[in-house]
């Protein structure tokens, strides 16, 4: 498609049809439209047009005919007097229309709120993430490589289990008493959050992403004679924001749960019962805030930090806690 002049979306979809202005109240059977400019769900039925009877509804479209004139026809009777397929088609261009003006609005709604949503989702909060992931970077190999029966929750969180059997005496469909087994099951450690440690050092940094497209979207000042074709690559790209501002918060609020001193305590007795290179993971409180603790055993690849005195490396945490909702990030990109 080439540049066109788009119809509002507020023209396309009407509540009150009855209140257009040159409205032809009876088409004189036979007569068949040239297309239909809006679709309708009244608040209050409305006479058809186009029928005999001119029957009362309320879904139903505006059709034009030839020489301009407009009229109201319910959906019902349009198959009926103008043919299945003319009134498909009718039907199928205004919806593709209605498509168009839907996409052009949201992405028009996108480029006012650009500047909203720039300043909530700050260098600060980029930054956030970036600290999050390299915090989570270093215990992503281990993780992955601590060989424990252990099984993911649906809430994310790691369960180690240990089962027990007992013997109990039950009666059979003969009447007679049998030992049978009974198995116990406990969740034995939890790591809270621990899907989180999925996210290695070449996760996507989402926050950073959304941002940069954001950015050259805040350079864009009006739609005005821009094509379909422009229109769809925009509204892709703010399909492509929205998804990484929602998966960013989603995994600020796992490392905020993940990231508590009981938590990391968890995970790091999980890693001593495993063969890796971890000896301790712990929380330490620093100026600001805190920062992970990851010591390594000896000769393992883990750096010797000979200020701190022990085989380790420090990750500084960011206050998650900072972070805007996802409500806020997106209320400024979301159509009105």
């Amino acid at each position: 498609m080439g540049l066109i002049t788009p119809t509002a979306f507020e023209n396309l979809i009407i509540s009150k049809p009855d209140l257009q202005v040159g409205l032809t109240e009876v088409i004189p059977t036979g007569e068949i439209p040239t297309h239909y400019i809006n679709r309708y769900m009244a608040e209050d039925e409305v006479r058809c047009a186009f029928c005999d009877k001119h029957t009362p509804h309320k879904r139903g479209f505006t059709a034009q005919m030839a020489d301009g004139r407009i009229a109201l026809c319910g959906r019902d009777c349009a198959a009926k007097y103008f043919g299945q397929e003319v009134a498909d088609r009718f039907e199928q261009d205004l919806e593709k229309q209605i498509e168009r003006a839907a996409r052009r609005r949201i992405v028009h709604r996108t480029i006012e709120g650009v500047p909203a949503t720039l300043a909530l989702l700050s260098r600060d909060v980029v930054e956030m993430e970036e600290r999050a992931l390299r915090a989570v970077g270093a215990l992503h190999d281990e993780f992955r490589a601590t060989p424990l029966p252990t099984r993911l929750a649906e809430n994310g969180d790691l369960e180690i289990t240990e089962t027990k059997r007992r013997w109990i005496e039950r009666e059979d469909e003969n009447g007679q008493i049998r030992r049978v087994p009974i198995d116990d099951t406990r969740v034995v450690l939890r790591v809270a959050a621990a899907s989180v440690l999925r996210n290695g050092p070449t996760t996507k940094r989402r926050f950073k992403a959304a941002r940069s497209e954001l950015e050259m979207l805040a350079g864009v000042k009006t739609l005005d004679g821009w094509s379909d074709q422009v229109i769809d690559r925009m509204a892709q790209k703010r399909a492509a924001i929205v998804t990484d501002i929602q998966n960013g918060v989603r995994f600020i609020n796992l490392c905020r749960r993940f990231f508590t001193p009981d938590n990391i305590g968890a995970l790091s007795d999980y890693f001593q019962s495993g063969k890796n290179h971890v000896e301790r993971v712990r929380l330490q409180s620093s100026k600001g805030g805190s920062e992970l603790v990851v010591t390594g055993k000896p000769y393992s690849f883990i750096d010797y930090d000979m200020s701190a005195g022990e085989r380790s490396r420090r990750y500084r945490l960011p206050n998650f806690n900072d972070l805007p909702s996802e409500e806020m990030l997106l209320a400024a990109l979301r159509d009105g």
